[in-house]
């Protein structure tokens, strides 16, 4: 018959009984069935936490917490479920009930996990655009954190590209903060992704739990690439979780005067990371084709947008460059960028920043 997610809530909520002796329990019994003959036989260790009404209580509290989650749209997948994460479920310690808000991709599906500093930097910002819609674009799924930051980056990348992406988080599925991720969560379940936690719904986040979420990160994907990490700076723990899990690990290598980068280029010069330098070698390592579009060719209304638009590149440039190598007033050029954004030629950055659309 095997276990039911009841049942393995019910282990998860006996008080004293750790995650490794519940993974040890599944394990070794193939049903509830079995292990309550053992616990009648009285040849289970830890026999003492079973006695009494901790049994039962314990199973109170999964029937409610079942029933919390229903009511919720949330779905709860045990270690023992077929649908659970097949690459999760080998990693050291997976979680033992995952909470699900949304849908999981096949899993044929590759998944790419792309991580980075909340604090990023403009260059991390259009590294981590151009990884993750080049991962989208190929068809893969693109898996972070929903932390500000790259996090953020990535999940909203994909999206723009029409893909699909996975967020785990480290709190309950109803305690997701601050308001704007819980928006760019709900963007990401009605696209076809899936927001995942090992934490119940009520449970806010805890400094402690960061860690433990970043080894989710890493067990669900295929790959991890991390963006920009200062050092210390919890990309480099996901990243180190990559490389015990045998996950692949890049790095995007960046200034050596940027501490943004410090932990990226550590990373590779210790040869925990591989140096990723575009989205095309990067997928064509992990053996991902992405379709070769070819761009539209760009219209103009007026000779300005046409100028303005061949001064821009893939680095950014500020207004008041583009105004002067134009030789035209800062509100014109701005007028001019405004139009070629709206038609999807140019993008504009946070501090007056313009590049070329991807």
């Amino acid at each position: 018959m095997g276990w039911h997610i009841r049942e393995v809530l019910t282990l998860c909520c006996l008080e004293g009984l750790s995650a490794k002796a519940v993974q040890q329990i599944l394990q070794q019994y193939a049903d509830f069935a079995h292990f309550r003959e053992s616990l009648r036989a009285g040849s289970l260790r830890q026999l003492h936490l079973f006695r009494g009404s901790a049994l039962a209580e314990a199973e109170r509290r999964a029937e409610a917490l079942l029933r919390q989650c229903e009511k919720l749209g949330i779905r709860l997948l045990a270690l023992t479920d077929p649908d659970y994460p097949q690459l999760l479920r080998h990693i050291p310690y997976p979680p033992l009930v995952l909470y699900l808000w949304g849908h999981l991709q096949p899993e044929a599906v590759p998944v790419v996990s792309i991580v980075g500093t909340r604090q990023c930097t403009v260059y991390g910002r259009l590294c981590a655009e151009r990884f993750s819609e080049a991962c989208a674009r190929a068809g893969a799924i693109v898996c972070s954190g929903l932390a500000r930051g790259i996090d953020t980056i990535a999940h909203q990348a994909a999206l723009r590209a029409e893909g699909v992406t996975y967020a785990v988080v480290a709190c309950g599925l109803d305690r997701i903060q601050p308001s704007s991720a819980a928006r760019l969560a709900e963007q990401i379940v009605a696209r076809g992704g899936a927001v995942l936690s090992e934490y119940e719904p009520g449970r806010r986040a805890l400094p402690a739990y960061f860690p433990q979420r970043n080894r989710i990160i890493s067990g669900l994907a295929r790959a991890v690439l991390v963006v920009e990490s200062g050092i210390p700076g919890g990309a480099l723990i996901t990243a180190q979780f990559a490389f015990d899990q045998g996950r692949d690990v890049y790095a995007i290598p960046g200034p050596i005067t940027s501490e943004k980068s410090a932990g990226t280029n550590m990373l590779i010069r210790r040869q925990i990371a591989t140096p990723a330098l575009t989205p095309e070698e990067f997928l064509a390592d992990l053996g991902l084709l992405s379709p070769v579009l070819s761009p539209p060719t760009p219209t103009f209304s007026t000779a300005a947008e046409e100028q303005l638009y061949h001064l821009l590149g893939s680095e950014p440039l500020h207004i008041d460059l583009l105004a002067e190598q134009a030789r035209i007033p800062v509100h014109e050029a701005l007028a001019h960028l405004l139009e070629l954004e709206f038609r999807g030629l140019v993008r504009q950055l946070p501090g007056k920043y313009f590049v070329r659309s991807a």
